[in-house]
């Protein structure tokens, strides 16, 4: 199966820099506070720069976000069609909720960094809309497939909750699930599939990015039959 996403993006997020022109990497983080105010003055309605501004802090609390990175994003989203923006950070404000990261800092798989790699390229608020929603599906997908097999605990956690080694652990199955099927021109039958996904993680967790034991066992737990299940979820939102 091929993924009609495939012609919206070529491969080459390795090594893509952003101009920081606004937050220089020299500074200090900004604080909640600063974030929030930018956030006020993008104009959204009060009851959503409510709910959004309410994630954001449960985020910056948990680990789930950064504050530099979210202030680099409100600044690029400052840039596109208020109702565009809007709807990215609805996606984004929504994933927190579900307790997923959604920001690892100014590099690694987060939602946050892909929204500001499209803008950066140029894609269209409505196509960022269109892949968020689909790396939303991902985590959804990946977190419940892997529970329903046992690989990992049966609570999902909430937005405050302490982070876990399993939050990262989905982040980054999920992310490598992602990538291939949406950038690398795989289908969930590519005998390709299963290295892809193991070698990412065994590479993350070498690295120190994963917790090296429980994404070991995740890996070699790994079979092409899960991973084949977690696409036909994403593409099946009833079966989540």
């Amino acid at each position: 199966m091929r993924i009609f996403l495939l012609s919206l993006l070529v491969t080459f997020w390795a090594g893509f820099a952003f101009p920081e022109a606004l937050l220089p990497l020299a500074a200090s983080p900004p604080s909640p506070a600063e974030v929030l105010q930018f956030l006020e003055g993008m104009g959204f309605a009060p009851e959503f720069t409510a709910a959004l501004s309410a994630a954001l802090l449960s985020g910056f609390k948990s680990g789930r976000a950064t504050t530099t990175v979210t202030l680099l994003l409100l600044q690029d989203l400052a840039k596109i069609p208020r109702e565009q923006a809007e709807g990215i950070l609805e996606i984004i404000r929504y994933a927190l909720s579900q307790g997923f990261i959604v920001d690892t800092g100014l590099t690694g798989s987060s939602m946050m960094n892909e929204v500001r790699k499209l803008l950066a390229l140029g894609r269209s608020g409505q196509e960022i809309f269109r892949v968020l929603g689909l790396r939303l599906g991902f985590l959804q997908a990946t977190r419940a497939v892997l529970v329903g097999h046992g690989l990992l605990p049966s609570s999902a956690p909430g937005p405050e909750a302490p982070l876990t080694p399993a939050d990262r652990v989905v982040l980054e199955t999920a992310w490598a699930v992602g990538d291939f099927i949406l950038w690398e021109g795989g289908s969930p039958d590519d005998p390709r599939f299963l290295g892809y996904v193991q070698g990412r993680l065994n590479r993350l967790a070498t690295l120190g990015v994963c917790p090296a034991g429980m994404a070991q066992e995740i890996s070699a737990a790994l079979t092409p039959g899960i991973l084949a299940e977690i696409v036909r979820v994403v593409f099946q939102p009833e079966r989540r």
